[in-house]
This record gives C-alpha cells, sequence and structure tokens, in this order.
C-alpha cells in the first residue's frame, strides 16, 4: 500500500500530508467557523433580521448595497420583458403575415368556389328538369329506355369556360 501511495505522489507531484497535528485542523476548524458566523451575520443584515447591533453609517451601506442590489434585479427584469416584447411583436408580423396571405388565397378562390358551389346546387333542379322530359313515370330502369327517347330530349351542347 506504501508503495502505491509512492508511487501517486511521484506521478502527481502532490505530497501527502502523513501526521498533521492536530493543533492545525482545530485552527482550520475555529477559522471555518469564524466564517460561517460572518456569512450568517451578513446573510441576517440583508434580511433584516439582525439590525439592532449594527452602528447607523453600517446600516446606511447596507440600505445602499440592497438598493444597488434591487436595481440590478429591476434592470434585469425589464431586459427579460422587453425580450419577450420583441418576441411577441416578431410573433404577430409573422401572423398578419399568414393571415394576409390566408385571406388573398380566399379572395383569389372565392370565385371558383363560388361556381362549384352554384353547380352542386342547380345539379338536382337539371336533374328533375331532364326526368320531366320522358314520357315514362319515374327513372328510367335501363340505358336501353333512354336510347329510345333520345329524339324527345334537346340536345346539350358543352362549352369550354376559362376563368
Amino acid at each position: 500500500m506504501d508503495q502505491l501511495i509512492e508511487r501517486y505522489q511521484k506521478m502527481s507531484g502532490t505530497r501527502i500530508p502523513e501526521n498533521d497535528s492536530r493543533e492545525q485542523l482545530f485552527g482550520e476548524l475555529a477559522m471555518l467557523r469564524n466564517e460561517t458566523r460572518r456569512l450568517q451575520s451578513n446573510v441576517r443584515r440583508y434580511t433584516g433580521e439582525d439590525t439592532s447591533s449594527i452602528p447607523f453609517e453600517e446600516l446606511d451601506e447596507v440600505e445602499q448595497e440592497l438598493e444597488r442590489s434591487v436595481k440590478k434585479v429591476r434592470d434585469r427584469k425589464n431586459e427579460i420583458l422587453h425580450q419577450q416584447l420583441d418576441n411577441l411583436r416578431r410573433k404577430e408580423r409573422m401572423l398578419e403575415e399568414e393571415n394576409s396571405n390566408m385571406y388573398r388565397w380566399i379572395q383569389e378562390h372565392r370565385l371558383a368556389l363560388e361556381y362549384q358551389q352554384a353547380a352542386m346546387e342547380a345539379k338536382p333542379v337539371e336533374h328533375q328538369q331532364v326526368l320531366d322530359h320522358f314520357p315514362f313515370c319515374g327513372e328510367p330502369s335501363s340505358v336501353l329506355q333512354l336510347s329510345t327517347i333520345s329524339h324527345q330530349i334537346d340536345p346539350y351542347h358543352l362549352q369550354l369556360c376559362s376563368t
């Protein structure tokens, strides 16, 4: 085991202290405790829990530091709000553009849609008019019946229409 530790120390260039004195450890412990107390005291000052023992000059310093901190927080908050506002404005422009494109498409295709709808609504009437020309009751039961009465039906002529 000692050989392994020696090899590690040689390779890493570090030295592991073999015998730390108790005094050194207690000194470090006392230093860490003092640092902890100081930090806890500062936290209590900033939260307003322990202001009775603070002199007026320090209270003024704490107040100024807190005001600077509040200003930083407000500045960051305003920055985020401006970013969100910019993002919403971009989104609004994109949606308005999409709406405009859809409106133009509908206007371009409206006439064709109206023509198709009118044609669909007129078909039942035309169908009934054709059936009224037949001399028998009801629909013809076969194509042969239609062929026998073709001289009685007015001919239809188809014309191409461009829109």
